[in-house]
């Protein structure tokens, strides 16, 4: 019975086709890790893209718990991943790079928030924004210490989702040096 559906071009339902295609489509951020030249740089900027809606259509508090919880959807989604292609860190994978960025971007100054750094005004956030994404493409593709010790000694899901963590903090902590010093 399952050959004749088959070959009528019908297909049985699978939870475990759903848990694959599910998991990639999380871990490639809707197939932007797909790009075939720099994925890690393509999810990015769609996560930056995907920020900006979530940051209009949520509070503070659910675009947080949005955050958490896509960095534990993305471990399992990343251990699944690299599972199966039996490769540490694809390139494909790039639900890291968005959830990561996305912690950057929450925690820089919005257009929406009261705090204002340079002057009020949406570019001087757009310039923020900007200047995050290459500070933190380059933590991440660098991964000077202590990125690179959690690269090399965290495994699995939490080893990929962890190291842009740690770049985004790196990525924050050295923009508050610039800013603070007014070197930007």
């Amino acid at each position: 019975m399952i050959n004749l559906l088959k070959s009528l071009g019908m297909y049985i339902f699978s939870f475990k086709k759903l848990k694959r295609v599910t998991f990639y489509l999380i871990g490639t951020g809707l197939g932007a890790g797909n790009s075939r030249y720099m994925p890690g740089t393509v999810g990015t900027i769609w996560g930056w893209a995907l920020f900006l809606i979530f940051d209009y259509l949520f509070t503070d508090a659910l675009l947080f718990a949005i955050i958490f919880f896509s960095f534990l959807i993305g471990v399992a989604a990343s251990d699944f991943i690299e599972g199966e292609q039996k490769e540490k860190d694809p390139s494909k994978i790039v639900i890291d790079e968005m959830v990561a960025f996305w912690l950057v971007l929450f925690i820089l100054p919005r257009g929406n928030d009261g705090l204002y750094i340079v002057q009020n005004s949406d570019t001087d956030f757009f310039l923020i924004q900007i200047q995050a994404f290459f500070m933190f493409r380059f933590f991440d593709i660098v991964k000077p210490w202590p990125t690179n010790i959690v690269d090399k000694r965290v495994s699995g899901g939490l080893g990929v989702m962890l190291d842009d963590i740690v770049a985004a903090f790196q990525t924050l902590i050295i923009f508050s040096i610039f800013y603070r010093f007014e070197l930007v």
